[in-house]
């Protein structure tokens, strides 16, 4: 492990908004996924099976995994986001960035670590999260079907939300503060909304992974080529903030 690597891996641990964002991922994403899916089966005529049902596919173990998976894609994108903007806008918000430059490592090697760091974050806790929803499965009897490969294609799902996530901290170096790129993920979400209801969300990489987890029903076919947009975009944004921090000046404005 690269001592910057390290450095940031330890700025976000000991963050508040990684706790926070990290527990909204790992526990309250698998308790509504799991508790929508088990209304949906389980709620018979109540008000709350009845409004949940249209949206939870399938039954048993497929209900489960599927519904995590949708939910998880919307949530990394907006956790992931906040996170990544908080990790690039804090420093020059704050003014620590000077230091941070002056020191050995380069620039684009800093901008590199932080982004690593953020993915491999978002990845642990998007597995963690797909494995606490298996378990809460397990204690609510789920037997129908199997937990394979939905709950492999609901952590796929949460790894691509949360490599679009990443050129949001592009954002928030342009904006030099995390609130600038919170309101890029906001305004990326909503967009994603409109562009859906259109019929265009299979080609929008911040849509693809939802839909191709079911969010759009079974009539939307998303092929491996749009999928892959969203790697695509985590690699053109990667590219361009390692540039960016290697040219601009960051510095005394």
């Amino acid at each position: 492990m690269s001592p910057t690597f390290g450095a940031e891996l330890l700025k976000l641990a000991r963050s508040r908004v990684a706790h926070v964002a990290t527990a909204v991922l790992v526990l309250a994403v698998p308790l509504l996924a799991v508790g929508f899916a088990a209304a949906a089966e389980h709620g018979g005529d109540s008000t709350l099976a009845l409004k949940v049902r249209p949206m939870v596919p399938g039954h048993g173990w497929d209900a489960v995994t599927t519904t995590t998976g949708q939910v998880l894609t919307v949530a990394v994108l907006l956790a992931g986001g906040f996170v990544v903007s908080w990790v690039f806008g804090r420093e020059l918000a704050q003014g620590t960035i000077e230091p941070l430059l002056t020191g050995r490592p380069s620039r684009a090697g800093i901008a590199s670590a932080k982004l690593a760091v953020v993915t491999l974050w978002a990845t642990a806790a998007s597995v963690a999260a797909v494995a606490v929803a298996l378990c809460l499965g397990l204690v609510l009897g789920t037997t129908a079907g199997s937990p394979w490969p939905g709950a492999a294609r609901a952590v796929v799902g949460g790894v691509l939300a949360a490599l679009l996530a990443l050129p949001f901290g592009l954002v928030a170096t342009w904006g030099r503060d995390a609130l600038a790129g919170v309101g890029a993920v906001l305004g990326i979400v909503v967009v994603t909304q409109v562009v859906t209801v259109v019929g265009g969300g299979a080609w929008f990489p911040w849509a693809a992974p939802g839909l191709w987890l079911g969010m759009g029903g079974d009539g939307v076919v998303v092929s491996a080529w749009q999928l892959a947009t969203a790697p695509l975009v985590a690699v053109a944004g990667w590219a361009a903030t390692t540039w960016w921090w290697s040219r601009a000046e960051l510095i005394g404005r």
